[in-house]
C-alpha cells in the first residue's frame, strides 16, 4: 500500500456530498401537472432584497443564536449604523430583526440592516 490514493482510514457508512455555496442558494422543485404530461420547474432563490453584507451578518447571527455558541462567544460587540456599539449576546433572530441580550440584562431589538459588523475579542467574526 504505497499508493498515495489509498485511503488512510476507511469508515463504513453512507456517502457524504458537500455542495459548493452557489448550489445551496437555488432549490429546484419539479411538479407534474395531473391533467397532462406537462412538467413545470419552479426555482426558488434566497431573499434577494438584502445585500450580500446583510445576508452574511444574518448567517452569523443565526450561528450565534444557538445555545452552545451563545455560551462560547461572549461578550460580543455589535457595531451599528451611526457608530453605536452594543455589548451582549444574541437572544433571538427573526428574518428581519435580532434581539440582543445586553450585559445589563435588558433585551434590545434591532433590524438586521442596522448591524454593520460583529466583533468578538477584538476580531471581526467571519
Amino acid at each position: 500500500m504505497s499508493s498515495l490514493n489509498d485511503p488512510l482510514l476507511f469508515i463504513q457508512g453512507p456517502p457524504v456530498f458537500h455542495l459548493p455555496p452557489e448550489f445551496k442558494e437555488v432549490i429546484e422543485f419539479e411538479k407534474l401537472v395531473e391533467d397532462g404530461e406537462e412538467e413545470s420547474t419552479s426555482i426558488y432563490e434566497k431573499n434577494r432584497e438584502m445585500s450580500g453584507t446583510t445576508s452574511a451578518i444574518l448567517d452569523k447571527l443565526y450561528f450565534l443564536a444557538k445555545p452552545f455558541q451563545r455560551q462560547v462567544y461572549r461578550p460580543l460587540n455589535f457595531h451599528l449604523k451611526g457608530g453605536g456599539i452594543l455589548q451582549g449576546e444574541v437572544e433571538e433572530v427573526n428574518g428581519k430583526s435580532v434581539t440582543i441580550k445586553l450585559n445589563s440584562g435588558e433585551n434590545a431589538v434591532y433590524p438586521i440592516e442596522q448591524v454593520i459588523k460583529i466583533t468578538w475579542r477584538g476580531s471581526i467574526m467571519k
